[in-house]
């Protein structure tokens, strides 16, 4: 009799054919009813049980989209960029006037009366209240002046930075989405394979029992059950990993997953329609942020240089006093002052090295920059073929890896193999298939990567 190739109904085929082909005193045992019936026994294992779902799911690309606008990480960027047009404010204050305004009040409380002519004063006066207001102006500063337009230019690094920020978040969300559907899915493998190595090691106890096998058999078959066991603990673990991450990334204290019926073509066309790929190296939000940093670099060696020339400032003081000893209540003043620097111990020149050597920093890191994003739009792209191949392969070597493990169990149950191959084509057929699921995944994470490599995602 031939065992069949399904592996629910394996075991309970081959005991039927290791009844017939027993031995002679067994079989006429079993045409005179004395032999016992053997029933295939119902293969039940608490680790069987699916892992416990997600606490949340996250949905779809624009729930993704909703929930990493509110993430710590993407906050934080935007605060930068908030930063910097505060910083461009205040450098253009240093250029324009500043009027301040000033009240006072004081009493005395000793005070003494002297003749003065025909009258009598009272010195000091009792109470007095002034006030006052004063404006200035730096008319001649060529230094804040030029700080001006440093500080446009950090404010323009400030928003690449964010493009950037949100191209990185992006490609973190998609492989974290796709890890927690990978992991799923190698956890319900895990759990087939454990059944299997059920199924096995009831086949060996089964020909044991008809003396058709050995306590090695059971032995071998027992130790993949435990291997399996093993292997479906680590799984599962992965999974609850992937699911932490996943809410990590999303700024969400609660574990997130990806709905297990995501559909990975309708999936990827919602990233490509957040995110606009490039047409140059060049544009990418991190080289050009890199590019401005030089740029800001090479103006703070002039910024540097400017702290040898002299300023101009012009201010005016307008008062009222409710009581004076000699002179009128109100007063006004005008006046100018030149500022000339002339000597300040060197602390100039040794600003003019330290923003020329931040210059040639700025430069350096500009070309690594420059070379890591060419090489990661390069494997991107390289990566779509890579896995696409791997994954075909990964398919023969699945359908290979199930005729072979179906025909050890079929020559095993007929006493043709050892309980090694068995064991051995079993643990094979389980890597296989977890290779085969994880290269599925890994194929749609790298079409999303070839896009986000060079993109500009808006969000």
């Amino acid at each position: 009799m031939k065992c069949y190739r399904r592996i629910g109904a394996a075991a309970l085929v081959c005991q039927v054919w290791l009844m017939r082909s027993a031995p002679a005193q067994a079989q006429a045992q079993a045409q005179a009813g004395d032999a016992p019936a053997f029933e295939h026994p119902e293969v039940s294992d608490p680790m069987l049980a699916p892992p416990d779902p997600a606490p949340a799911v996250v949905r779809s690309w624009d729930e993704a989209l909703a929930m990493i606008r509110r993430a710590p990480s993407y906050l934080t960027s935007v605060a930068d960029l908030q930063r910097a047009i505060a910083q461009r404010r205040i450098a253009l204050a240093a250029v324009l006037p500043t009027l301040t305004a000033t009240g006072g009040l004081v009493h005395n409380f000793y005070t003494a009366t002297v003749p003065i002519g025909a009258a009598m004063v009272v010195q000091p006066p009792p109470t007095v209240w002034s006030a006052s207001a004063t404006a200035s102006w730096s008319i001649i500063n060529p230094r804040g002046i030029y700080g001006i337009g440093t500080a446009e230019l950090a404010a323009s690094v400030a928003n690449l930075s964010l493009a950037d920020r949100r191209r990185v978040l992006a490609g973190s969300v998609v492989s974290a989405l796709l890890a927690t559907l990978a992991a799923g899915r190698v956890a319900e493998l895990d759990r087939v394979g454990l059944r299997s190595a059920l199924e096995r090691l009831v086949l060996t106890q089964t020909r044991l029992k008809f003396s058709r096998g050995t306590e090695l058999d059971v032995d071998r078959a027992q130790q993949d059950v435990a291997a399996a066991r093993a292997q479906l603990i680590s799984g599962d673990e992965a999974l609850r990993q992937s699911r932490e991450a996943l809410g990590q990334v999303l700024g969400s204290a609660t574990p997130l997953a990806a709905p297990a019926d995501l559909d990975l073509d309708g999936f990827e066309r919602a990233v490509v329609a957040s995110c606009r790929v490039g047409d140059s190296i060049e544009r990418r939000a991190d080289v050009a942020a890199a590019g401005q940093r030089v740029a800001i670099a090479e103006r703070r060696v002039k910024d540097a240089e400017l702290l040898f020339a002299p300023s101009l400032a012009v201010g005016s003081t307008v008062g009222y006093a409710s009581e004076v000893v000699t002179g009128p209540n109100t007063t006004w003043s005008v006046g100018a002052t030149l500022s000339v620097p002339l000597y300040d111990g060197g602390a100039r020149y040794g600003a003019i090295r330290d923003a020329r050597a931040a210059g040639d920093q700025a430069r350096d890191d500009l070309a690594s920059v420059r070379v890591a994003a060419m090489i990661e739009v390069a494997r991107a792209s390289r990566a779509v073929v890579v896995d696409t191949a791997s994954r075909d392969v990964a398919r023969q070597q699945r359908e290979l890896a199930a005729r072979v493990d179906a025909r050890t169990r079929e020559g095993y149950a007929k006493g043709v193999g050892t309980s090694l191959d068995l064991v051995t084509s079993a643990q094979a057929l389980r890597q296989v298939e977890i290779n085969l699921v994880l290269l599925e995944f890994e194929l749609a994470q790298a079409r999303a990567g070839a896009v986000l490599a060079n993109a500009e995602c808006v969000y």
